[in-house]
């Protein structure tokens, strides 16, 4: 009985420890330590925005630089050269498609062959 007596005395011993520990530091004004809480968070936030707004110029500038060294290490466009300039007589124009018609009929009879 005694044994019994000792331990819920050692239990409620140590459950008001816990309970007077989760008590608020100002017995004065408990208002107080939730006022310092909510300031402290307050502070941390901030202080993390501005980390963000750092970390944004930061990646901003990093981003137009490269931008510029991309563009600047662009090779420009090659110039368009006509290869194959009109002709100017009409029975060059005539022998060109003569030939070019000779050539698809070469590639038609070809698809067009019995297969083996």
């Amino acid at each position: 009985m005694r044994t019994l007596t000792g331990l819920i005395l050692i239990g409620l011993l140590t459950a008001s420890g816990a309970a007077h520990a989760q008590i608020a530091p100002y017995e004065a004004d408990p208002h107080r330590y939730q006022v310092e809480r909510h300031q402290a968070r307050m502070e941390s936030l901030r202080l993390q925005a501005d980390a963000r707004t750092d970390t944004a110029r930061r990646l901003d500038a990093e981003t137009r630089l490269t931008l510029r060294e991309l563009e600047a290490a662009r090779q420009p466009p090659a110039p368009y050269i006509d290869y194959a300039p009109p002709p100017v007589d009409p029975e060059e124009s005539s022998a060109r498609h003569r030939r070019t018609r000779e050539a698809m009929t070469q590639i038609d009879d070809w698809l067009e062959r019995a297969p083996d």
